[in-house]
């Protein structure tokens, strides 16, 4: 009885310090986080909505629950289309080119360098909460039929908050909101992620 309980104790604090030690390993992660935005631009009465965003990042645990990200952050408009049912059960696809924050472009492009801090709070091992605050270098362009309307380039704010979870094996999962100020553009959206801690 006596062995049995040394030998289950034993085994369990070296999962625990396994469990530990792997995630003290971890400290470098990468992935991809995706979404869809709705913006404004020059205090337009007309909002923007349907802006495809990327996010490739990498981050650096510095301190346990304080880490460095870089990341490149990518964004274009959704084209969106209509399809009609004609007669004899054919069909007719259109796409919809409405212009964007009432100006003639229905092209957008944003390129973006962010440099962040995240901070985490755990919620249990494996679930936490997140936020992180960043700078942006941003150029992003308006245009028509590949023909530039607008555009500006420079430094901005990002703000992203939300929930993750990691597994043992190092694969993660986020959602989260995302606010972006860019001077006179900015995003609001929802994303989904996933990284993987090494």
């Amino acid at each position: 009885m006596k062995i049995s309980s040394i030998v289950t104790a034993s085994l369990l604090s070296l999962s625990l310090l396994s469990t530990y030690t792997i995630a003290q390993d971890q400290q470098h992660s990468v992935g991809i986080v995706a979404g869809v935005a709705g913006g404004e631009y020059k205090n337009s009465t007309q909002d923007g909505d349907g802006f495809a965003q990327a996010y490739f990042f990498y981050n650096y645990q510095a301190l346990e629950n304080f880490s460095v990200e870089v990341a490149y952050n990518t964004a274009a408009e959704l084209n969106i289309w209509e399809c009609e049912e004609k007669h004899n059960d054919s069909w007719t696809c259109s796409e919809n080119n409405k212009t964007m924050f009432g100006m003639l472009a229905n092209e957008f492009e944003l390129d973006g360098f962010v440099v962040a801090i995240k901070g985490q709070a755990p919620i249990s091992q494996r679930n936490s909460l997140y936020a992180k605050l960043g700078a942006q270098y941003y150029d992003y362009e308006f245009s028509r039929n590949g023909n530039h309307l607008e555009g500006e380039d420079g430094i901005g704010v990002l703000f992203e908050a939300g929930w993750q979870y990691q597994w043992d094996m190092g694969i993660g999962m986020n959602v989260g909101l995302r606010y972006q100020d860019m001077g006179e553009l900015t995003l609001k959206s929802q994303n989904v992620g996933i990284s993987y801690a090494f």
